[in-house]
């Protein structure tokens, strides 16, 4: 009798002595992924108690997110974590950037698509760096004309621009971007700017330029800066143009040669190779003909890449033909009303002039 007893009470703490283990696990588990944990009890000062273990919690002050946790059993540290940038902020509303590597990047597209179409929008950017917090806060804010145009003032008294408009005149009216940091608003010479990236190497920086007004700047304002690497960009190859002595045209591929494109595509001034890997180079023709490459993949890399000011980018108004203009070459695709849709690679600068008129067409006819 007391046999059974006691391997009933055996198999009873050997199922505790499990449970506990579970939970403890799952707890531990959590903490060492930067989550809070399940089955422990917050106590009134941020702390959490379980049984045999206390989980210690330690928020940012600025910006209340988790900066540490320690799970402590029986007086000792048993796990513990620095809050991963990417779990800290995977689901926040503010953009953040600790130590040069960014979260939440997709809130700067958000702002500038809005801000484009005239919309009135805010981004917060949260910059951690060595312990300390800066929280950079930007807007943008429709001028007196999209109001107008959109019927919400029928009756502004706004005008056209005229020369004596000053800058503050031209933000009324145009709409205009304005930063506050720490709570205190920055301000340049109160100009109507856009705003975009440049990157140099591995940093980004999102800067207020001069899309509104072309003239030379002696100082550029940096908003933030971060880590291209820890961006949204990807890099899917590397183009590398050769150039030629002569500025003749090369035929790559005649219309519905490669990948059912109904244009041709060119090379002008010089020849191109597309390395994947290392060890994977090949020329432009090759690549298209074995189909590791299409010109839409060329295009879309390009788009990324003005996107993140790797590359410039121009529009011409015979139809809506588009230059993405690199440090080394040049990549043209023609979109014009006589229907040329010919897509050609050249040199450095705007290559438009060179073969607008279309005689190149005329040697492969």
């Amino acid at each position: 009798m007391k046999k059974k007893i006691l391997i009933i009470l055996g198999v009873i703490i050997i199922l505790l002595l499990v449970i506990y283990g579970m939970i403890f696990f799952v707890d531990y588990n959590h903490v060492t992924n930067g989550k809070l944990p399940i089955f422990a009890i917050k106590s009134d000062t941020e702390n959490y108690h379980g049984l045999g273990y206390t989980v210690k919690v330690k928020y940012d002050e600025d910006t209340n997110y988790i900066e540490q946790m320690k799970m402590i059993a029986f007086g000792k540290i048993v796990a513990g974590m620095i809050q991963d940038l990417e779990e800290n902020n995977s689901n926040s509303d503010i953009m953040l950037i600790e130590e040069g590597k960014i979260q939440n990047e997709n809130l700067l597209d958000t702002f500038l698509e809005k801000a484009n179409e005239e919309q009135a929008v805010t981004l917060q950017i949260d910059i951690i760096s060595n312990g300390n917090t800066n929280t950079v806060k930007l807007e943008y804010v429709p001028g007196e004309n999209n109001q107008k145009k959109d019927n919400s003032i029928l009756n502004s008294i706004a005008t056209a621009p005229d020369a004596q408009w000053t800058a503050e005149d031209y933000q009324k009216y145009y709409g205009y971007y304005k930063m506050t940091k720490n709570n205190t608003e920055e301000k340049y010479d109160n100009l109507r700017w856009g705003i975009k990236r440049q990157t140099t190497e591995n940093t980004v920086q999102v800067i207020f330029c001069t899309d509104y007004f072309k003239f030379d700047l002696l100082e550029i304002p940096v908003i933030c800066e971060y880590n291209l690497d820890s961006s949204s960009y990807e890099k899917s190859f590397d183009f590398t143009y050769i150039a030629r002595k002569d500025m003749g045209i090369k035929q790559i591929a005649k219309p519905n040669q490669f990948d059912n494109i109904n244009f041709g595509v060119y090379t002008l001034a010089g020849d191109v190779t597309i390395t994947i890997e290392e060890d994977m180079v090949y020329p432009l023709e090759d690549a298209f003909q074995e189909k590791i490459i299409s010109v839409q993949d060329i295009l879309a890399q390009a788009k990324l890449d003005e996107k993140y000011g790797i590359c410039e980018v121009a529009f011409y108004s015979d139809g809506g033909s588009i230059e993405y203009r690199y440090k080394d070459y040049t990549l043209l695709k023609f979109n014009s009303l006589d229907g040329n849709q010919d897509f050609i690679i050249g040199p450095s600068g705007a290559i438009i002039h060179y073969v607008e008129n279309g005689d190149y067409k005329n040697e492969y006819k």
